[in-house]
């Protein structure tokens, strides 16, 4: 990995941490107080990043101690102000006022807009969460989703995202299959050829009664999955109604098809982009190796 991906990444590291203040300041305003320490943290982030990139020692250096080492650094007063929020709601217990909350958002934001072009010669918005993926395929569907998206072509952009999340979901299970065969987070067979049609019932009655317990457990299924993998479910729903149904095919082939004419925006195929990355990012949080620990327990069992 070159200088300029290691820092891409960690740039890309920086604007997570970003975002998860971003998503705490919108909740509630207890937990939105917390906002303001992940704020603190994504900008003494980057203010290490850079220094390390001007090979400026900066172990003991105080949060101001930066702006009179790299004096091109902007908005030191806001900074200030932001620095003295944390101290009081870490150190002292004082809640933010919710204009607080909302000033300490507004100066972050103004900050990395001003100071990461400014010393790394690119915009804080085009920075990409896609390259903290770790997964190969899910990375891949994403760019290509990303860049299409960026290219104006919706449709094309939402059948690889939607390919991107199937992906995510059946990487991470396929990883956790042990001696049994069968994944931790494996909740029934693939039901998608058990419809009447296929069993080649005739009774209407009989026909409608298989076809409504087949889709009601499909739903279960699914919904069961994205809560034990953490995925937020609300937000998944409407990523589910944006995005169409991966089909996996009897050849073991998989495919996205969109059926009939639809008009996504391009706010809604970034939220759908941005909802993946962020799933993937949840499930990454906690991984382990299923063969570590199966090899484990038959090691203690003996």
């Amino acid at each position: 990995m070159t200088d300029k991906e290691i820092i891409l990444k960690r740039l890309a590291l920086i604007k997570h941490l970003y975002k998860i203040g971003l998503e705490q300041s919108k909740q509630v305003e207890t937990v939105a107080s917390f906002s303001i320490l992940s704020f603190h943290d994504s900008i003494e982030m980057f203010l290490k990043l850079l220094a390390e990139k001007k090979n400026i020692k900066s172990e003991k250096f105080n949060f101001l101690d930066y702006w009179t080492k790299i004096p091109t650094l902007t908005l030191k007063e806001s900074m200030r102000n932001l620095n003295v929020r944390r101290v009081n709601i870490k150190h002292k217990g004082i809640l933010p006022s919710k204009s607080d909350i909302e000033l300490s958002r507004v100066n972050t934001t103004d900050f990395f807009n001003q100071n990461v072009i400014k010393h790394f010669e690119i915009e804080f918005e085009s920075i990409s969460l896609i390259d903290l993926v770790s997964c190969k395929k899910v990375k891949e569907y994403l760019n290509i989703s990303q860049n299409l998206l960026d290219a104006n072509d919706f449709d094309k952009s939402i059948e690889n995202v939607s390919l991107a999340f199937d992906s995510l979901l059946n990487s991470y299970e396929e990883n956790k299959i042990g001696n049994n065969r069968y994944s931790p987070f494996f909740f029934g067979k693939d039901l998608s050829f058990n419809s009447a049609f296929f069993m080649g019932i005739e009774d209407t009655k009989m026909s409608e009664f298989i076809d409504n317990v087949k889709d009601s457990l499909e739903s279960m299924q699914k919904a069961i999955k994205i809560m034990s993998l953490g995925i937020d479910y609300k937000k998944f729903v409407k990523f589910d109604l944006l995005t169409p149904n991966v089909i996996h095919t009897m050849g073991g082939t998989r495919i996205s098809q969109i059926y009939g004419e639809k008009k996504w925006t391009k706010e809604n195929c970034q939220y759908c982009i941005d909802f993946v990355v962020d799933s993937t990012l949840k499930v990454q949080e906690f991984d382990f190796d299923i063969e570590e620990i199966v090899n484990l327990r038959w090691r203690l069992e003996k």
